[in-house]
């Protein structure tokens, strides 16, 4: 019986994960530039013996994949570009909307010679770029020349989405790109700030490795989607910069998730195994670093981002079990499909994917806005269990004979456990996290213990301790287990003269 249920369970996320991939592709196909593309033909050569520009015409040209990317198979490539001499537009942009190019060098075809005409990508300074625009791009005169070469040097994955449209459509184009970033980024930032201000007040490490999350994904978009690319010109570490987000999110997305699940208390051996994650991840960016092989790089990003559709079905496996369970699983929803679609598609180019990122960047609004929404409701609701809880304890104290309504309940002869007593519900009520660490303290375990016991931080349990004492009225902890142990005599005498008196 255990063993068909693994089986279901691998069966079902492997349909899921299947479904994410194939839901994403046909997303972003339906979502491709509306306005009508140029007609244009593309070849390319790989150039692997460095040949010279007079050797490039000799060499057969072939035709490009279906997805216009060659994954990790990076370094120099020779594209010939036929563009459609029947055309009523005089003037027209190619675009190349990917952001690890390093340079393209456009040449065209005179008395049997390449003539170098200008360059453009990421290391071209923005004064040289022939177009002012954060992707390589360049102009075309169809009736001046229709065939053009181009050198590119690919740092990274090799992913070529040449795109031509007139320069009125691209202007239009970029105008409608800097509305919907505006207002993304802007989202982004005001909800990064919300969540700061309220980790501050609650001192709820939810807030802030959401908030560390959010930060770290729109880094990440800013990269993609070329907004960084001015500010970086010419600066070899923009190319670190992307797998610095890339193992920021991992982390962060790992901390929040068992956090807001609660992993650590419902499973705390596979949440240690989750860590394998990221440091694996880790390894292989070190290999990329040490032999500049992309393939290290393309499989620290298939793992990495392997974890985001594990820790989602963990959501769905605790629908019923967690009332904010729903809402992980929902934030994450579309941003977990096109995640896996986008970070597997860009390096190993199995399908078409660039800094096109409409539909990505709706999908985050949605975890944006649900989770605003989810972490208060989860806060809510610990809140109301811990009171809940806390009458319970309480009534249990005065009255003994009442049972508990869990099993796993401590029993009332414990020291710590008379303090409830004295604990004001309506005025100042101990929260139910603070239970836990008046808890922790009667077992003799210091603040490291503690927060290494309920997984959290030092900091944190410092806080908790100090609204403890406040609450309690007292100064340390030899104080509170003096007041303690002398509630509980009280108690005991109070029993034997009820007794008597019976």
């Amino acid at each position: 019986m255990y063993i068909n249920n693994k089986v279901r369970f691998l069966l079902i996320l492997f349909c899921v994960v299947f479904f994410q991939k194939n839901f994403a592709q046909k997303i972003s196909e339906s979502q491709k530039i509306k306005h009508e593309q140029v007609d244009f033909k593309l070849l390319y050569y790989e150039n692997n013996n460095n040949d010279f520009h007079k050797n490039v015409l000799l060499n057969e040209f072939k035709e490009m994949p279906k997805s216009n990317s060659f994954g990790v198979s990076n370094g120099e490539y020779w594209f010939e570009l036929t563009v459609n001499k029947s055309l009523k537009n005089k003037e027209l942009i190619a675009y190349l909307p990917v952001h690890n190019i390093g340079e393209i060098g456009i040449y065209k075809f005179v008395d049997t010679k390449l003539e170098y005409l200008v360059s453009t990508g990421n290391n071209i300074g923005r004064e040289e770029i022939p177009v002012d625009y954060k992707f390589p791009a360049f102009k075309i005169n169809p009736e001046e020349n229709r065939i053009f070469y181009l050198k590119v040097n690919f740092q990274k994955e090799a992913n070529f989405p040449l795109k031509i449209i007139s320069e009125k459509k691209f202007t239009s184009y970029i105008s409608n790109k800097q509305v919907i970033n505006s207002f993304y980024y802007g989202t982004c930032i005001v909800i990064i700030f919300l969540n700061f201000f309220f980790y501050l007040k609650l001192k709820d490490n939810s807030y802030l490795f959401y908030m560390l999350f959010l930060l770290s994904l729109m880094i990440t978009f800013l990269l993609y989607d070329g907004s960084l690319i001015n500010l970086f010109r010419g600066n070899s570490f923009y190319y670190k910069l992307e797998f610095l987000t890339h193992f920021s999110n991992e982390i962060w997305f790992l901390l929040f998730s068992i956090k807001f699940l609660d992993l650590n208390k419902r499973h705390p051996l596979i949440t240690r195994l989750f860590f394998v994650f990221p440091a694996l991840v880790l390894v292989f960016y070190i290999l990329y670093f040490s032999t500049n092989n992309f393939v290290f790089s393309a499989i620290g990003d298939f793992i990495g981002i392997s974890l985001f559709p594990i820790l989602w079905f963990f959501g769905f496996y605790y629908l019923k079990q967690i009332p904010h369970a729903r809402f992980y699983v929902l934030g994450y929803l579309l941003i977990v499909p096109f995640a896996v679609f986008f970070i597997i598609g860009f390096p190993f180019g199995f399908w078409e994917v660039h800094g096109e990122m409409l539909i990505i960047k709706i999908a985050s609004w949605l975890d944006i806005f649900v989770f605003t929404y989810a972490l208060s409701f989860k806060m809510d609701n610990s809140e109301l269990e811990g009171n809940k809880k806390i009458i319970s304890l309480q009534d249990h104290i005065e009255n003994p004979e009442t049972e508990l309504p869990l099993k796993n309940e401590p029993q009332p002869k414990e020291t710590y456990f008379y303090l409830l007593r004295e604990n004001k519900l309506v005025i100042n009520p101990l929260t139910l996290r603070e239970i836990d660490i008046l808890k922790a303290i009667f077992e003799g375990l210091n603040n490291t213990q503690v927060s290494e016991k309920l997984f959290i931080s030092k900091n944190t349990v410092k806080y908790h301790v100090r609204n403890i004492y406040n609450k309690l009225n007292v100064s340390n902890r030899n104080e509170l287990k003096e007041k303690a142990s002398l509630l509980k005599k009280q108690q005991s005498t109070q029993k034997q003269i009820l007794k008597v008196g019976g």
